[in-house]
């Protein structure tokens, strides 16, 4: 009997298979253990593009995916998954090598969703959610990634960006990463913008398109200037109305274990806590400013004296505590800075403040603060719009509680509320482990110590089934393929949009016979066709002199694609997109690379990788 299903695993998803016979053990959810002998592939289901999926659909599929099982089927042994929180160290050692008390955790369970990484699906959930939520229109939807490196190619944190061409000049400060987000739509004008960074003793000038690349890097001259400690301010804007009385309780704990942690690091981070409490208007305080403060008992002393009172009308006053938050505060100016909202309602947007949300997001980008939304108890859709606005605009993330005892992304102190609309793009784990592993993001790009968190690239994996099923399982496999790549596009991807698909590029490998490696790629071509051919997004356009003309634009062999051949494939073909894949074998596996590329300007949108086991092939030795 043949199981199959689809999860996510600290950055990966695999298509897991429970094959009868000896020494087969895979990861399989307790629904899985209850179905084994259910095989189940629909090809239109769990996409915002299908007319046939929906929210609950797809977050039934990841309700699925959050608690996992080990089964060894060779013994019969069932053995619960470990906590992913268990491997954070929460012991800490201070200046004199003291150890310190292993503190509690929090248990408070978290998932994230990064809106920027998965872009179109974001632009799809505006859209789907625009009428419905009360909200403020940020303009997103034109999106160019600056990068700013050095001479050696690696990231530069905090240079200063003017951009002109608009009806308005921009400045802004990049992120840890070196990257900074233009959103044209902020300031119109163009066709073309001059940007223009300032860095140390350097600077950098660019002219860039507003219909060009959706990313640019920018190239200084010299290398970039390390800090000897890193300046780490972390931030928790802090709703303490009434129902927040569980979240308050068990994030106290947490501030501590963020500390231990991050003073760990081997780069010692200089890391300050501050905090804004914010409630309502008629109640006892409508904002309480915490200032930075490395000083972690002192931080704790304010911290501790936190209690819930008050709310009760549903939205709270996020607006003021966020003015507060970008124009009380003294965050610093060449280190990492992060803001965290915690909250459980969605913000007043009744009360004509002339500094809103827009406004904070905008100062916020402009002096490179990343402000997360951290959604709890019952939040509806009217708050997790606004918290993913403000996480996507400063390139930050969104993170939703599900509590220790539920699984699924949609858990929480509300049965059916925080999030339900996040995508395939989330992992669950420890609220406290998330907060540690993005600062240690951000603190690993101001060092020359990359972080190893032992997250593996995104990819998808196929294995061995009984022939019957192959087709089955490689239909779903490239459906799942193609749906990332239209998520994670870096453009709003309208539905009819045209698409033609070219051949799979063999590389071939000496070992194995050229022509079992020419029949597998026509086969899964043909996988691949057909999951387009299900999915409502694209037009597929077929040509039937595809390899002439591919041929005379000498592509066939090499499947690398510049922006001139782009346009002039465009041009023949009659599409606006362009899927290139190729296909690299060994004796025991095939890896299917797709990429999804803009006629326009010949950039790669976006990727997928699969692995296929070999004896899904047609040529299997």
């Amino acid at each position: 009997m043949i199981a199959a299903k689809w999860r996510w695993s600290t950055g990966l998803v695999c298509l897991a298979l429970l094959l009868s016979g000896p020494h087969c053990a895979q990861w399989l959810t307790r629904e899985d253990r209850d179905n084994t002998n259910v095989t189940d592939f629909t090809d239109d289901q769990n996409h915002p593009d299908s007319e046939e999926s929906s929210e609950t659909d797809r977050r039934n599929q990841e309700e699925s995916n959050t608690d996992t099982t080990a089964v060894d089927t060779e013994n019969g042994r069932t053995e619960e998954q470990s906590d992913p929180d268990q491997q954070v160290d929460n012991t800490a050692v201070d200046e004199g090598g003291a150890t310190d008390v292993r503190p509690i955790r929090s248990g408070l369970s978290a998932s994230f969703a990064d809106d920027n990484r998965q872009f179109n699906y974001f632009l799809q959930f505006l859209d789907k959610y625009a009428a419905q939520a009360r909200s403020i229109a940020l303009p997103v939807r034109e999106r160019i990634v600056l990068r700013v490196r050095d001479a050696s190619g690696k990231p530069v944190a905090n240079a200063r960006l003017n951009i002109s061409g608009g009806e308005r000049a921009l400045n802004g400060t990049t992120y840890a990463d070196g990257s900074y987000l233009f959103f044209p739509q902020l300031v119109g004008g163009g066709p073309d913008y001059q940007v223009r960074v300032n860095y140390h003793n350097q600077s950098a000038n660019l002219s860039i398109r507003r219909q060009g690349n959706r990313e640019v890097v920018i190239a200084l001259s010299e290398e970039r200037v390390l800090p000897e400690r890193p300046d780490v301010d972390l931030v928790f804007i802090f709703d303490t109305t009434g129902s927040m009385d569980e979240e308050i309780a068990r994030l106290k704990r947490t501030i501590e274990i963020i500390q231990y942690n991050l003073s760990e690091m081997s780069v010692r981070p200089r890391v300050r806590f501050g905090m804004v409490l914010y409630r309502d208007i008629h109640d006892e305080y409508r904002t309480k400013v915490i200032p930075l403060t490395d000083d972690l008992r002192a931080f704790q002393a304010e911290l501790n004296q936190v209690e819930a009172h008050g709310g009760g009308d549903g939205p709270e006053d996020l607006q003021a505590a966020l003015q507060d938050a970008l124009t009380k505060l003294n965050w610093n100016q060449n280190g990492v800075r992060m803001g965290f909202i915690i909250t459980d309602a969605p913000p007043h947007l009744d009360y004509n403040q002339s500094y809103d949300y827009k406004s904070a997001v905008e100062d916020a980008q402009s002096r490179g603060i990343k402000i997360f939304g951290i959604g709890t108890g019952g939040l509806d859709i009217n708050g997790e719009y606004v918290l993913r606005q403000i996480a996507q605009y400063t390139y930050a993330r969104y993170i939703f509680l599900t509590y220790g005892e539920e699984t699924g992304e949609n858990a929480g102190g509300v049965s059916g509320s925080v999030s339900h609309h996040t995508g395939a793009n989330y992992n669950s784990e420890k609220l406290e482990a998330i907060i540690i592993r993005f600062a240690r993001e951000e603190i690993a790009h101001l060092t020359d110590r990359p972080l190893d968190d032992g997250t593996e690239e995104d990819y998808f994996l196929a294995e061995s089934v009984d022939a019957a099923e192959r087709e089955a399982i490689l239909r779903e496999l490239f459906r799942r393929s193609i749906n990332q790549l239209l998520d994670y596009s870096m453009i709003k991807v309208e539905r009819g949009t045209t698409l033609a698909r070219l051949p799979l590029t063999v590389v071939h490998t000496r070992d194995l016979n050229a022509d079992d490696q020419k029949a597998n790629a026509e086969f899964f071509a043909q996988q691949i066709s057909y999951a387009l051919s299900k999915n409502e997004t694209f037009r597929v356009v077929e040509r039937e002199d595809l390899q002439q003309i591919l041929s005379e634009l000498e592509l066939q062999q090499s499947g690398l694609i510049d922006e001139e051949q782009a346009s002039e494939l465009g041009r023949l073909l009659g599409s606006d997109l362009l899927l290139a894949g190729k296909m690299i074998s060994s004796a025991d596996r095939h890896e299917v690379f797709l990429r999804l590329i803009r006629v326009e300007t010949g950039e790669v949108l976006a990727v997928s990788r699969a692995i296929i086991d070999a004896k899904l092939g047609l040529a299997y030795r």
